[in-house]
């Protein structure tokens, strides 16, 4: 199933889709009885169905994905507390697959008169080889551990290779290889094939670790990381890792060794840190080429007659890695013979060099490079209260947690300190819709506030500009949205955006309860997030009046006092619906029951049955019911469109399903 953006998303296919055509028709001169598409109505839209019968059917004809992975190893005692340890890891992928393209003919832009059959086959290869020595020695109450190592991690293999042509021989999926195709014309043979490990990229690392604890009271632990990466160049391929942590175990003191049974265990800790990011393409900082056919043309009519090389990318060779940094102070604390357990943690963690692609103009004329765009900060913090205990044959626990983050980019790598997400995301031909900003959260949403709707002509009248107190619009009328004019300037344009929401949590709760009762259970688990904003969208163009709505639509405006929030419904696209506003956001807080189990467990109750030691029967339903105002399928959106920094967009996000289950075990 598809589910990217308005052009490849199969949920918002059907949910846009006109509602005068039926899935399924008696008289369709379809072989599968499929709906055709309305032509004359709306040519574009292709029924939803028949676009993944076609597309998905036959594209799975005894695939074949096979993954190996394994590891040696030897370990040597060469003097007494040292030891050497030498591991040699394989993880392989490999397999081949091939599909069948059937002739369909659905409507003029939906139609396929050839039949035709691809093939491919796949080989990758991981290596990874890690040495370490090892020294351990207790001197009294001291305790030491030290380790050194290196790591070689080597992209040996990635091959994949295909094929695929039109016009079978028999027209048939189970005949569908390249072998039975008409190969008269061979220019219409499709191939691909590469190594995308580019000749064997990797990873080279060297690491040291210190250990210390006195008494078990006050730990101490230090590590260095060098990485050095092929994915950069020379000069910026290595980076440099250290992280320090240290801990002090209260109850092992002295002063707190007769605590009554109140204070069973506390330790506050703290540590600081550093790791590393190179996860772009292999050799992406170089000039990679690329292949159009047709080919560069001179002038109007002259094609060069073979394919044109172009740079794939603009290059990037200053690129290198980008580094995660993190500061953490907690405590650790355990009351009442172990029943109440309770955690505490803040932290503040700054992503420095934010590995992202660049936004550049499109007459670059190649695609956009990586570049070190900037620094994130995550400041917050999480905490864990648990009590378990029983009373008889009665068992319950209780656990909740929560977690409280602020998100904030506090640099952007260009003049203006901004980034801007894709445009055409929530219709066709709207403005971008989310937003990298110094100072702002990570992704957050960009547009236009509003104040209501327009309800009757005296408030047309009264929406005027304060510098001259003529209209905003000369078109504006009744069921238009008011929009807000941050400056006061007498005009509604760029100037005048402002962020609307954030799509990042500012709290998220977990909540796990138990019980037990001679055998019998039950356990429940829920999560909540709550402070974040989607933006939804069901449409792919904003006013067209052949694509459905949801039930939404009938709270519209369409007279004085009907609807505050939804705008007039229009014939042609206007700015109603065209500006990105808060018109297309919702609070999107929810608490979900994510599993609920019970169960009994049989072993008291067959303790004369020698054969078995226990039996466990037990239902479980995950994803029992969410609890939240938000209107859409799942307030949990993580979808960004095009940009991978980007989330909480939701054009037809295909829900988490429900899952029933019945099980036993047994013991013997």
């Amino acid at each position: 199933m598809a589910t990217g953006n308005i052009y490849w998303n199969d949920l918002h296919n059907a949910l846009v889709q006109n509602p005068l055509m039926p899935a399924y028709w008696d008289k369709s001169p379809d072989a599968n009885g499929f709906t055709p598409t309305l032509d004359g109505l709306a040519n574009d839209q292709a029924n939803p169905l028949a676009v993944m019968f076609y597309r998905s059917n036959y594209s799975n004809l005894g695939n074949k994905d096979n993954t190996l992975v394994g590891n040696v190893y030897m370990e040597l005692e060469p003097i007494e507390d040292l030891k050497f340890r030498s591991s040699y890891g394989l993880d392989s992928w490999f397999g081949h697959g091939r599909s069948w393209t059937p002739t369909f003919a659905l409507g003029v832009l939906f139609s396929n008169a050839n039949d035709g059959a691809s093939q491919y086959q796949y080989l990758g290869a991981n290596l990874t080889w890690t040495n370490t020595l090892t020294y351990e020695r207790t001197f009294g109450d001291h305790n030491i551990n030290a380790l050194i190592g290196n790591e070689v991690y080597k992209n040996q293999i990635n091959n994949s290779v295909g094929g695929s042509m039109a016009n079978t021989r028999f027209g048939l999926p189970e005949y569908a290889y390249l072998n039975n195709v008409d190969k008269t014309d061979v220019n219409s043979i499709n191939t691909f094939g590469a190594d995308y490990a580019a000749g064997g990229g990797g990873l080279l690392s060297y690491i040291a670790r210190a250990q210390y604890d006195y008494k078990e009271k006050y730990l101490l632990s230090a590590t260095m990381r060098a990485d050095g990466s092929s994915n950069f160049a020379k000069g910026n391929r290595w980076g440099y890792f250290p992280s320090v942590s240290a801990g002090w175990i209260l109850t092992n003191e002295d002063f707190l060794s007769n605590n009554n049974g109140v204070l069973d265990f506390a330790k506050f800790r703290g540590s600081w840190g550093q790791n590393g990011n190179q996860s772009i393409d292999n050799f992406i900082y170089s000039s990679n080429i690329a292949y159009l056919n047709p080919g560069y043309y001179f002038g109007d009519t002259k094609p060069i007659s073979g394919a044109t090389a172009v740079p794939a990318r603009v290059t990037n060779p200053d690129v290198t890695w980008e580094t995660s940094e993190q500061l953490n102070f907690g405590l650790d604390a355990r009351f009442f013979n172990s029943r109440l357990d309770f955690t505490a943690d803040w932290y503040k963690k700054t992503t420095k060099d934010w590995l992202v692609v660049a936004p550049i103009q499109g007459t670059s004329g190649a695609g956009a490079p990586y570049i070190n765009g900037g620094d994130i900060e995550n400041t917050g913090y999480e905490l864990m209260l648990s009590w378990n205990d029983n009373i008889g044959d009665f068992k319950y626990g209780a656990t909740i947690s929560g977690a409280f983050n602020k998100n904030e980019i506090t640099k952007i790598a260009n003049s203006d300190g901004i980034i801007q997400g894709p445009s055409s995301v929530l219709s066709q031909g709207t403005a971008s819709v989310s937003r990298a900003e110094v100072g702002k959260p990570i992704g957050f949403f960009y547009g236009y506030e509003t104040d209501g709707i327009l309800q009757t002509q005296d408030e047309v009248a009264a929406y005027v500009k304060p510098t001259d107190g003529t209209p905003y619009f000369s078109d504006q009328r009744p069921g238009d949205v008011r929009f807000v004019d941050q400056n006061q300037d007498g005009v509604i344009d760029e100037s005048d955006k402002k962020m609307l929401g954030n799509p990042n949590p500012d709290f998220e709760l977990g909540i796990q309860l138990n019980a037990e009762y001679k055998g019998f259970y039950a356990n429940v688990t829920l999560s909540g997030k709550y402070g974040m904003q989607v933006m939804q969208s069901y449409r792919s163009f904003a006013d067209r009046f052949d694509q459905n709505y949801t039930t939404e639509i009938f709270g519209r405006w369409h007279g004085a006092g009907t609807s505050n929030t939804l705008p007039r419904l229009s014939s042609v696209s206007n700015r109603n619906t065209n500006w990105i506003s808060d018109i297309y956001m919702q609070d999107a807080d929810y608490l979900r029951i994510n599993n609920l189990t019970v169960g009994v467990k049989l072993g008291d109750y067959i303790s004369d049955i020698k054969l078995f030691s226990d039996i466990k029967v037990y239902a479980a339903i995950n994803n029992l019911y969410t609890f939240t105002n938000y209107t859409g399928m799942d307030p949990e959106v993580s979808f960004g469109h095009d940009a991978s920094w980007a989330s909480g967009i939701d054009l037809g996000l295909y829900p988490l399903p429900r899952t029933v289950m019945f099980g036993f075990s047994v013991d013997f």
